[in-house]
């Protein structure tokens, strides 16, 4: 397939690049470069560094993973006019499988750094490009999100300090009341590395809004237009499990909270509600967001892609996640997802009991709350993109006596 015609075709019924005009697609289409791989041949293995996406012309791929006293393990077949490796295209990672033929497959590729020279030369078509990986992490997110609420299901729930139900948060709902004054637009969270310049015109198109204490923001399952950006104060993330409510994470200023309603439309994974004092919170609609990027935006271009791969690292741990959640319930034992073989897996990738065991406390056992609590916290920050990498850093998790453990205490405290 080496006419542009041809490609630009095939890229119009391809998951990721369906979201793009036929003009654009023939734009695209001699970024690509031509691979055909024989039976069993490998495209890319375990381990290896990633840099590129591949769509599938013609045959199928396999993926595999090796797994502790399982070897290679078929995870899943990629066919014609399917993706695979658009998670390493944005943010490169050694890969997590090792992808080959299945019988003669023809393949195109697009590397990182043809992605970087559209960014520069060619930002509106980059920016719709990212728009279609993000349309397609937020669906293998949901995915992965009910698989894991289903396995959750099947645990204890967790315990800590009642929460106000869904139906009293609903009768404290508030659309919050004009700012007059200037508000300023913290360089912390996801602001921090923006220029003054960049965050007054981020700023400039956002609309600020008091809110008092214990006011709703937004109510899980509403529809979601807009992302907030947390000027001053705290909002609390609540999530509604098997009919009770649960205190999932607190933002603090320059937490930034729906970021995917800026990408996509959907609804809340959670109830946003303020803390004991209230919050000003800054509020960027979808709308607004959209004109930046139709103006080429520089700021607005460069936002997108942090938030698209916030949810690429998050769409890692949720894979994790589901994986071991899935092990623990066939083998009732901690259990590594995915061996790392002879290769040094990234920190995304260590065995996700280990990592929640050392986020909330280390001397909890297996069969405790922790995992109820934690599999409920990544679920709502994962689904909705809430919380990007930076962010992090900012969040208490809650345990069951509502303080933060000693654990968790120590590492916030590190320099």
């Amino acid at each position: 397939m080496s006419s542009k015609l041809e490609r630009a075709q095939l890229l119009t019924k391809t998951a990721v690049f369906d979201q793009l005009s036929k003009e654009d697609c023939q734009m695209l289409a001699p970024v690509f470069k031509d691979r055909q791989l024989a039976d069993g041949e490998v495209l890319c293995r375990e381990g290896d560094p990633g840099d590129y996406l591949a769509v599938v012309v013609l045959g199928s791929l396999l993926v595999e993973v090796d797994r502790e006293d399982e070897g290679e393990t078929v995870v899943a077949t990629v066919g014609a006019r399917e993706v695979v490796g658009e998670m390493s295209c944005l943010d490169p990672l050694p890969r997590s499988a090792t992808v080959r033929a299945k019988g003669a497959t023809k393949v195109l590729i697009l590397t990182r750094n043809m992605l970087d020279s559209l960014k520069v030369n060619a930002p509106k078509l980059f920016s719709r490009v990212v728009r279609g990986i993000a349309y397609r992490l937020a669906g293998r997110l949901d995915e992965t999100n009910h698989l894991i609420s289903k396995l959750v299901q099947k645990k204890r729930e967790p315990t800590q300090p009642r929460q106000p139900s869904l139906r009293e948060m609903r009768k404290s709902s508030a659309t919050g009341r004009p700012v007059k004054e200037r508000v300023k637009l913290s360089p912390t969270g996801v602001m921090e590395g923006l220029s003054d310049d960049e965050r007054e015109v981020l700023r400039t198109a956002m609309e600020p809004r008091r809110y008092g204490p214990r006011e709703t923001v937004c109510l899980e399952k509403e529809p979601a237009p807009e992302a907030y950006f947390v000027a001053d104060g705290e909002v609390d993330v609540v999530k509604t499990i098997g009919g009770k409510s649960y205190l999932l994470a607190t933002a603090t200023t320059g937490g930034c909270l729906g970021q995917r309603a800026l990408l996509r439309e959907g609804t809340r994974s959670a109830t946003l509600r303020t803390g004991s004092n209230g919050a000003t919170l800054l509020c960027l609609s979808r709308d607004r967001f959209d004109a930046l990027l139709e103006a080429e935006s520089s700021l607005a271009i460069g936002f997108q892609e942090a938030v698209t791969i916030a949810g690429v690292r998050q769409l890692r741990q949720a894979n994790a996640m589901a994986a071991y959640l899935g092990a623990r319930e066939e083998k009732g034992k901690f259990h590594r997802p995915l061996s790392s073989g002879r290769h040094k897996q990234p920190p995304l990738s260590q065995p996700v009991g280990e990592r929640l065991k050392e986020a909330v406390d280390p001397k909890l056992q297996e069969s405790d709350d922790i995992e109820a609590l934690a599999s409920a916290y990544l679920n709502t920050a994962l689904e909705d993109w809430d919380l990007t990498p930076s962010e992090l850093d900012k969040i208490e998790v809650i345990t069951g006596d509502g303080e933060m453990s000693a654990a968790e205490k120590k590492a916030r405290n590190k320099k």
